[in-house]
């Protein structure tokens, strides 16, 4: 298996999994890929991450492709999440005299995940020598676990911001502009909103960090699909930009499941209104499309209207499941509402609103519940309770 250059002295190395489709509750129909990079200068060399222990080999064939393995000094530990670091004994036992360094709170971890390992630690005032090209480190708390780190090779000015900037994307290529497609930035928007939501503020500053220390970036490598550079850094700093501080749109995502179709009619007649208010809407049946689409959606949506039917006097398994999936992302400065039908006993509505709340949404209206089916009172009544969502969604923008 072959490396693919980066920069001169630089090369990807890492692995290809086609068959990932799922990444803890997140959905990946197009895969992903464990990016590894070798940085190789006049005096040494260094490989910066390793991969899931499935996939040393993998690796290790393509770092033979540029270099023996006796010939790596160094071993860069990014990120200790087992997709980055659980091959990381393997990768060890096959280059025994190189040297490994993780941030300090990554050391820590390494020790706990890897029974005792002692590697050496380095801050964001450390330089790694290879002789001519160096590297340079930024620890990143929380961007994306508290051990996360940035490498920095400044004579190539490449970025490998190991989880920050990736996507989950199997593919041939190995650059975003290789595509002549939108894929990239479409998994990039889903890595975002199914990963790194909840730490936007922490993601801003990190690009902030970036700035203020002049890494000029060509390439972007992160840990995760392909490879950022020339214009598609500008994009894709924008959008970080507009996801870390929240930029929202007038759009509200309707989500909701049925059980004897009764919910599903009333999602429409919803979904009709806040349309009818010139205001965008996503609708979605939890039961057939995957949570992590769903949230994509309500990444830059200002409202989320939530259905279910009443079941044994609560909510449908399928909807608890997606607001404890939405728990766990805690989107801010969203509104909110509930709807669904029921058949001799209410109660879905009053625990979603309750959960909702719990998550930190606004719950501007009442919630809207129709007994058995629907009728055109209630279908017009369900259209006018839609369009209050479409007007404040607008209101708000």
């Amino acid at each position: 298996m072959l490396a693919t250059p980066v920069a001169d002295g630089i090369w990807w190395v890492g692995a290809i999994d086609w068959n990932l489709r799922d990444f803890h509750g997140y959905e990946t129909p197009r895969g992903t890929t464990y990016n590894a990079y070798l940085v190789k200068g006049a005096e040494k060399t260094a490989l910066v991450d390793t991969v899931k222990t499935p996939f040393v080999p993998e690796l290790l064939s393509r770092i033979r492709s540029i270099v023996p393995l006796e010939e790596i000094d160094y071993i860069v530990v990014n990120h200790i999440e087992p997709d980055h670091n659980s091959g990381l004994r393997a990768v060890m036992a096959a280059i025994p005299k190189a040297k490994v360094v993780a941030s300090p709170v990554g050391v820590k971890g390494i020790a706990e995940y890897h029974d005792g390992l002692v590697v050496d630690p380095v801050t964001k005032d450390d330089t790694i020598d290879l002789g001519g090209k160096t590297l340079t480190f930024l620890p990143e708390p929380m961007v994306h676990w508290p051990d996360s780190m940035f490498t920095y090779c400044p004579e190539e000015c490449v970025l490998m911001p190991n989880d920050a900037f990736g996507q989950h994307l199997a593919s041939c290529e190995r650059f975003a502009d290789q595509f002549t497609g939108c894929e990239p930035m479409e998994e990039l928007r889903t890595y975002y909103a199914n990963i790194l939501l909840p730490l936007g503020t922490q993601v801003g500053k990190a690009v902030d960090k970036i700035k203020e220390l002049g890494w000029i970036c060509h390439v972007v490598a992160p840990s995760h699909g392909v490879m950022w550079r020339g214009v598609d850094i500008l994009k894709l700093l924008d959008s970080y930009g507009e996801w870390s501080t929240g930029v929202l749109k007038d759009k509200v995502v309707v989500a909701y499941a049925t059980m004897w179709g009764a919910t599903d009619v009333m999602a429409k007649h919803i979904a009709d209104g806040i349309m009818a208010e010139g205001t965008e809407c996503y609708l979605a049946d939890v039961r057939s499309t995957a949570f992590s689409a769903i949230m994509t959606e309500l990444l830059d949506a200002r409202g989320l209207v939530l259905g279910s039917p009443t079941l044994h006097h609560g909510v449908l398994s399928q909807v608890a499941g997606f607001m404890q999936y939405v728990a766990g992302l805690k989107p801010k400065d969203r509104f909110a509402g509930t709807f669904g039908s029921y058949g001799w006993s209410s109660g879905a509505t009053k625990q979603m609103t309750a959960k909702l709340e719990e998550i930190g949404f606004e719950l501007p209206f009442g919630d809207f519940t129709v007994k058995y089916a629907l009728t055109a009172e209630d279908e017009a009544a369900a259209r006018d309770w839609g369009a209050q969502f479409g007007r404040l969604a607008k209101e708000r923008g």
